[in-house]
């Protein structure tokens, strides 16, 4: 037998037991209800708010490093920064000194120059 054929003796339309239809009238007149299994479990209705507050205890954690790793960056610049003004400071320094020291010897050479008349 073929799949097919299986599904539609399976699934075929029957009809339900004799007195099916009084027995439900009756117990909805006599007020009876139906105990519906409960399908959510206690750790059920903690998932939601356990899994939210995961998240967010995640998300702090991760705006927290990126500020730490900003400052870090931001000190870094920083530190970047002073030391090349230092070091053009120094140039200044260096370059001020040699023509301080240029300087001097022109003028010391031509001090001593003796001056042609003709």
């Amino acid at each position: 037998m073929s799949l097919e054929q299986e599904l539609r003796r399976a699934l075929r339309r029957t009809d339900p037991a004799s007195g099916f239809d009084d027995r439900v009238l009756s117990r909805i007149a006599a007020g009876d209800t139906v105990r519906v299994l409960q399908t959510q479990s206690r750790w059920a209705r903690f998932s939601l708010p356990i899994a939210a507050s995961l998240m967010l205890a995640a998300g702090a954690g991760y705006y927290a490093q990126y500020q730490q790793q900003q400052q870090t960056a931001a000190r870094a610049q920083q530190a970047y920064a002073e030391r090349a003004a230092r070091e053009v400071v120094l140039a200044l320094q260096i370059a001020s000194e040699t023509v301080s020291a240029a300087q001097a010897k022109v003028e010391e050479i031509t001090r001593y120059e003796p001056t042609n008349d003709y």
